[in-house]
């Protein structure tokens, strides 16, 4: 099984060879913010915070919340490939980024955030407990992470769970909704959750990702399973499943869920 350490050197070397190489490349396309971002941005107002970014990668984020009158923002990653891109990327009065884990961050934080990364720590409530223990009173606990409860998940699950295939390349957990509402009160606090890209989740999008994710899947887990036969799924998905796309609360690729003290 990875864990969380083996997982440092794995993601080194993400950020050497670049993150347009590795990361699904519809969600990196300039123009519009990712809808994961925007969703960040839109669940609170900024002005003069003191904010974490947990995991910050090259600081795309940090850089964002920066922009929207933080007070003071700090970018922390323990991949130092990562904290270098970011300190090239972004400069400003009220941004920091540190190379290091997280615990040896000092000091509370009004408002704490982690973009994709609990699915990859060895014990995620843990970590959600300690991110708590780093909020100011009335702090803000923001995390998003990829959601399986929707057609895109449903398939991917599927070649998990029975054939034990390898569907993603880093994570150690497959989160839905479910597990934060169970967080919500071992942590005593307040959650608000929505789920967003809800194309990649069971859309047109879907049909694109998996047309570059399904062939590399099949080939990984060295599974009997032609070329054609691919295709003929990809065509039923989207002639059959697509159309009935829905955007129901659950049913988006990735979710975000803020807890309230």
């Amino acid at each position: 099984m990875r864990t969380n350490q083996k997982l440092k050197d794995f993601y080194d070397g993400v950020y050497k060879k670049g993150e347009r190489d590795h990361y699904t490349y519809f969600r990196l396309q300039k123009g519009d913010l990712p809808e994961e971002f925007r969703a960040v941005l839109e669940a609170m107002d900024w002005t003069d915070k003191t904010v974490l970014d947990v995991g910050c990668g090259t600081g795309d984020m940090c850089s964002l919340v920066a922009e929207s009158g933080a007070k003071s923002v700090t970018g922390v990653d323990y991949a130092p490939e990562a904290i270098s891109e970011a300190e090239k990327k972004y400069q400003a009065e009220n941004l920091q980024f540190v190379c290091d884990d997280v615990r040896a961050i000092e000091g509370t934080f009004d408002v704490i955030i982690s973009l994709g990364t609990l699915e990859h720590m060895d014990d995620p409530l843990e970590m959600l407990h300690y991110l708590k223990s780093k909020l100011n009173d009335g702090g803000s606990l923001i995390v998003t992470s990829p959601n399986w409860t929707n057609a895109r998940g449903y398939v991917l699950q599927t070649l998990l769970r029975l054939f034990e295939a390898p569907i993603t390349l880093a994570d150690i957990h497959y989160f839905t909704p479910q597990n934060f509402m169970e967080w919500e009160k071992e942590l005593g606090m307040q959650l608000e959750w929505k789920t967003v890209d809800h194309n990649w989740g069971q859309g047109p999008k879907m049909i694109e990702d998996f047309q570059r994710r399904l062939p590399n899947v099949i080939r990984d887990a060295k599974m009997n399973v032609s070329q054609k036969q691919i295709d003929d799924l990809l065509q039923w998905l989207e002639k059959y499943s697509v159309p009935f796309q829905d955007e129901q609360k659950h049913s988006g690729a990735v979710g975000m869920y803020h807890f309230k003290n």
